[in-house]
């Protein structure tokens, strides 16, 4: 969601030098980090390792780390910026830069004070004091709020943008989150967290990008345990030659017709070229991650001494509204 924090001048001033402009791909910082010095009290940050943007991912809660092994497995996300800050005044589209999107009309963000203007919400807009440099006194100043993840994603048609908001449940879109203490004035917690989402979504909404929605019993369990398997596991894979990979995912993919278990295949694969079991391990767990042996992974535990199963749901397919540049 736009998350509402707590800034300072210094604090502004930081998440300013991090995101404006905003870097791509190795270079992105993010406008809150996952450290216990930015965030939030008691989330349950991490720091996610993504091989394809080639640093760590930020996430402040458990629901956003899982969201985030989603997007990850995602074949057609070549970005992706999260703690990402809504500016306050106008800017590009978020594509605008980037190589994929030379020569193409986009259309700008016009900023989150023209749209609290234009949905008459100027006064939820987030504001900080600070000393005017005349001396007169201390005076406001907009600050921005923060994204949970932009996703940037390419198909047919060029790359696209899109903008996923986060809870742990669909309530929580309508109300404060609950804290140390009770709110006071639940009823005026409730329309402002309404009031940010919908800054948020119109923020995105003109520059072209849909807003999704994301809650944790949208992320099956077991899928998400897959996923988190295999993303740990699969890196050492770059050290195995590209010839040798491609023949252990073409064993792979035959031992599920032959109900062989991984582990057999792998074995015969240590013998014949002479491999490490723990390099060749990674390999399989690679081949799942990035799809180059398809097997079923929503409704089957992946364990390598343990036969893979044929796809029948792709997790792609059933979550493909996730990714649409169009939402139906």
């Amino acid at each position: 969601m736009a998350k509402a924090i707590n800034l300072t001048l210094a604090r502004l001033r930081e998440v300013l030098r991090r995101q404006d402009p905003t870097q791509w791909g190795a270079h992105y910082d993010p406008a809150i980090r996952a450290t216990r010095e930015e965030a939030p009290a008691r989330s349950r940050f991490a720091q996610v390792w993504s091989q394809r943007l080639g640093r760590y991912c930020h996430t402040l809660s458990s629901v956003e780390r899982d969201a985030l092994l989603l997007a990850l497995f995602h074949p057609a996300l070549f970005e992706l910026q999260e703690q990402r800050m809504l500016s306050t005044e106008p800017r590009p589209h978020p594509l605008s830069g980037h190589p994929l999107a030379v020569g193409m009309d986009l259309p700008p963000l016009r900023g989150t004070i023209d749209v609290c203007d234009r949905l008459d919400m100027v006064e939820r807009h987030l504001w900080i004091k600070v000393d005017h440099p005349d001396g007169s006194g201390r005076v406001p100043v907009p600050a921005p709020f923060i994204g949970d993840f932009l996703l940037f994603l390419q198909d047919q048609d060029g790359p696209y943008c899109v903008n996923w908001t986060i809870k742990a449940f669909a309530d929580d879109f309508e109300k404060k989150p609950v804290r140390d203490r009770p709110s006071r004035n639940p009823r005026a917690d409730g329309i402002a967290e309404r009031s940010r989402h919908a800054i948020e979504a119109l923020y995105y909404a003109d520059a072209g990008i849909p807003t999704i929605r994301i809650v944790r019993s949208d992320l099956p369990a077991l899928l998400i345990q897959n996923l988190c398997s295999l993303l740990i596991g699969q890196h050492r894979a770059v050290e195995v030659d590209a010839g040798i990979y491609a023949e252990i995912c073409d064993r792979l993919q035959a031992s599920i017709q032959l109900g062989q278990r991984p582990l057999d295949v792998l074995l015969s694969i240590v013998h014949r070229h002479d491999l490490s079991l723990d390099l060749v391990k990674a390999c399989f767990y690679r081949a799942l991650w990035r799809r180059d042996v398809r097997a079923e992974l929503m409704d089957e535990p992946i364990f390598i001494d343990r036969e893979l199963r044929p796809l029948r749901k792709d997790p792609l397919q059933v979550f493909s509204d996730r990714f649409a540049r169009r939402p139906k």
